[in-house]
Parts: structure tokens; C-alpha cells; sequence
């Protein structure tokens, strides 16, 4: 199998002018019919995930042009870290990550062939605990848990502009696959949390800039919920994990397969079925 079809598109972009705002770096990344964006924030003076390694020159450019003071990540994969030790060596800067990916982002990742060939490696580096916030020169961003795509996930909320930093908690509307460790249920516990926040603009990591963000969350937290009571009412009438897939979602996508199933819809309903959630 051939991986070595990748295109790279860079967009570097402010939203205004002044430290508050928001610059945008959003790269394409194609691969065997899978096209990914790929989006890294900086808003006063903060580094919202560094990116994969293979977009390392783009985003050293980013942030020569917009001279970040510090670097803070949603969670520890590699298309959100790739990049971390190379700009913390190169801009004498500090990194962040939730408390329990400290001794996993100490080390090289360990990561999945697929992911490797799309993404690149991710070395080592050294990070402090994210703290509960985030305090900037002109701004404050709340650090909020949200588990689910992995249980270090967190996003960050500057609640006097309106803006949630969101990372791979959306992505987009309707899920149709996910990886083998991904905890649905929980997931939507974390979007529930979400949603007793105000919010306006949601900035994801491979969705980009979401104007109508809040909206959007509640429309991908009620196809959650609708999904989970068709799969669920489908397994209570006898029907298998395999079966539902082939109900549900009958198109196989690429990457299910070059990624030997670790990237599925077959995940997506078993989590679906067997997962838990946080509520009693």
C-alpha cells in the first residue's frame, strides 16, 4: 500500500489586528482518497496545539510571524503535538498538557503505522501541568476537562470574548467514525458540560474557524443522541455489533482501511453500546 501521496496546502491568516485576535494556520493534508485539515490558533501570545511534524516548516513560519510566548495542547496525539519539541528548542518557549500526558509526551510517541505515514513522528518533550486557567497578557481562558476522544482532552474558553478552542471535541456534525479508544458516551458528557457555557465562535482543529459554534455543538450532541437510541434499539432486537455497521453506515471509508480498522464505524457503535458515560 502506497503512503506516500501527501499534499500540503498552507494558509496563514490574522482575524484583526491587535493581540486579542485570533491568527490562523490551517494546512490540507490528502492521503489515499482521506483529505484532513489541519488548523493550529494563536491569540495573545498562546500556541493552541503545534501541529503534526510533517507541517514542522509552516508552522515554525506561523509562529516567526506571530512570535508565541507559550504553547498549550487539548490533548497529547501527534497531529497536536508533532511539533512541540522542535518550537519549544526554537523559541526557548514553555509547553502545557494535562497532568497525566506528562510522562507520555516525555517520551518519542508511540504511534500506529497509518498515523505515522499521514502525521510524521512526535518526539519527546518537557511540558508543565495545564493550570485550571490560562492567563495572557489581554485575556483569561478557562482549561475545561472534556474527555472522550481521549481521556486528557480538554478545551479552552475565553468567556468574555465568547470563544471555545475546542480541538478534536467536534470536528464536525456527524460522526461516522472514530478511533478504537474513543469513549462516545463520554464524549457526549463532555459536550452536555459544554453547553452550560456561552459560547459564539468555535476554533477546531481540523474544522477551522465555526462562526455559529454553540449551534453547532448542540446539533452534533442531538445526532449523538438519536444515533445511540437507533443502535441501541437495533442491538435490543438481536442484531450484532457488525450487523448495525452494515444497517447504518454501508459505505466502508478509506481509512478504515489502511488503518486496519483502529479508524472505524465499527468503533463508533460498539462504544456506542458498550461505553459509560459519567451520569448515574
Amino acid at each position: 500500500m502506497e503512503f506516500s501521496c501527501m499534499a500540503v496546502h498552507i494558509l496563514t491568516r490574522h482575524i484583526g489586528q491587535d493581540k486579542q485576535e485570533v491568527r490562523i494556520f490551517n494546512s490540507i493534508v490528502r492521503m489515499l482518497g482521506t483529505t484532513l485539515n489541519v488548523y493550529a490558533y494563536i491569540v495573545d501570545g498562546m500556541l493552541i496545539d503545534s501541529g503534526p511534524h510533517k507541517l514542522r516548516r509552516g508552522i515554525l513560519d506561523f509562529c516567526l510571524q506571530n512570535q508565541p510566548d507559550k504553547i498549550v495542547h487539548t490533548h497529547f496525539h501527534e497531529d497536536h503535538t508533532g511539533n512541540t519539541a522542535y518550537l519549544v528548542k526554537k523559541l526557548q518557549v514553555p509547553a502545557y498538557v494535562h497532568p497525566e500526558s506528562l510522562g507520555i509526551c516525555r517520551q518519542k510517541g508511540d504511534i500506529p503505522f497509518y498515523r505515522l505515514a499521514f502525521w510524521g513522528h512526535r518526539m519527546g518533550f518537557q511540558a508543565e501541568p495545564l493550570p485550571d486557567y490560562i492567563e495572557n497578557e489581554h485575556s483569561r481562558f478557562e482549561v475545561i476537562q472534556t474527555p472522550g476522544h481521549t481521556t486528557d482532552h480538554v478545551v479552552f474558553l475565553d468567556r468574555e470574548e465568547g470563544r471555545l478552542f475546542s480541538g478534536d471535541l467536534f470536528l464536525h456534525q456527524k460522526t461516522r467514525v472514530v478511533r478504537r479508544k474513543e469513549n462516545i458516551p463520554l464524549l457526549m458528557e463532555s459536550l452536555r458540560t459544554l453547553l452550560k457555557e456561552s459560547f459564539k465562535t468555535v476554533y477546531c482543529s481540523h474544522g477551522g474557524e465555526i462562526k455559529q459554534g454553540y449551534r453547532l455543538v448542540e446539533q452534533k450532541l442531538a445526532y449523538l443522541e438519536e444515533l445511540q437510541e437507533e443502535i441501541l434499539n437495533l442491538s435490543h432486537k438481536g442484531l450484532d455489533i457488525k450487523a448495525i455497521v452494515k444497517r447504518i453506515f454501508p459505505q466502508t471509508p478509506a481509512i478504515a482501511y489502511f488503518s486496519l480498522g483502529e479508524f472505524s464505524s465499527y468503533n463508533l457503535v460498539r462504544s456506542l453500546i458498550e461505553d459509560k458515560g459519567t451520569r448515574t
